[in-house]
C-alpha cells in the first residue's frame, strides 16, 4: 500500500477512533454518576431516618411531659381490657453463643428473651431485668458463671427485630472458655423481669446451647 493510500486509511478511521474514544469518555463518567448519585441517595436516606428517629423521640418526651403534668387516664389505672400487658416471657430458641469472637477475643452468650400478651402475641417490654447464668455439671454443685441487672432504659435498647417472628431483647453475657469444662454442651439462665405497668414480677428459665 502507498503511503498515500495509508494516509487516506488512517483519515478515514480518525472519526470513527475519535468515536471510541468519546463513547468510553462517557460510559466512564455515567459509571462515575451512577456511583455518585447512589452515594446520594444513601446518605438522603440515612439523614431522612435520623430525622425520623429524631422526631418520633421529640414526640415521645412532649408526651411523656403532657402525662406528667396533666391529669391520669382512669382506663390506664384501673387497667383496661383493651391495653395489652405482658403475660408470659421465655428465652427464645435462638439464644446461644456468638461464632465469631468478639474484640476481647471471647464469644459471649446471647440471650434472647421474647414476650407475648394475653392473646399471645408480642407485646413491648417495658421494666428491669435481672440474668442468672449457671453451669450445671452431673456430680458437682451448681456454679453461678453470672449474674446481672438490666435497668428499663437498657431494658429497652436490647430491642432486636425478629428474624422468624416478633421482636426479642438480646442480654449480651460474657463467656470464657476457660471458666467451661471440656464437653459442656447448655447452661441454665434464668430471667427475672419486672414490668413498669403492672408491678407483676415474671420468671423463666431455660437450657440454652452454647456449641
Amino acid at each position: 500500500m502507498s503511503c498515500s493510500g495509508s494516509v487516506r486509511c488512517i483519515t478515514r478511521l480518525a472519526p470513527i477512533w475519535t468515536l471510541l474514544v468519546i463513547w468510553v469518555g462517557l460510559s466512564a463518567c455515567t459509571d462515575r454518576s451512577r456511583a455518585v448519585n447512589a452515594g446520594l441517595r444513601e446518605r438522603i436516606h440515612d439523614l431522612e431516618e435520623e430525622n425520623r428517629s429524631r422526631d418520633l423521640k421529640i414526640k415521645e418526651l412532649e408526651i411523656q411531659l403532657e402525662s406528667a403534668h396533666g391529669e391520669q387516664i382512669e382506663s390506664a389505672i384501673s387497667g383496661h381490657p383493651a391495653i395489652p400487658v405482658v403475660t408470659n416471657i421465655q428465652i427464645d430458641a435462638t439464644s446461644g453463643r456468638r461464632q465469631q469472637p468478639d474484640e476481647s477475643g471471647n464469644r459471649p452468650l446471647e440471650i434472647h428473651v421474647k414476650a407475648v400478651d394475653g392473646h399471645n402475641r408480642p407485646i413491648q417490654l417495658a421494666g428491669s431485668m435481672r440474668v442468672q447464668v449457671t453451669l450445671i455439671t452431673q456430680g458437682q454443685p451448681p456454679r453461678e458463671l453470672y449474674s446481672g441487672e438490666l435497668t428499663p432504659q437498657e431494658v429497652r435498647e436490647a430491642w432486636r427485630g425478629g428474624v422468624f417472628g416478633g421482636p426479642t431483647w438480646m442480654i449480651n453475657v460474657p463467656v470464657k472458655d476457660e471458666d467451661l469444662p471440656d464437653g459442656t454442651r447448655a447452661l441454665d439462665v434464668d430471667i427475672f423481669y419486672d414490668d413498669l405497668r403492672t408491678g407483676q414480677q415474671l420468671v423463666c428459665g431455660d437450657k440454652v446451647d452454647i456449641r
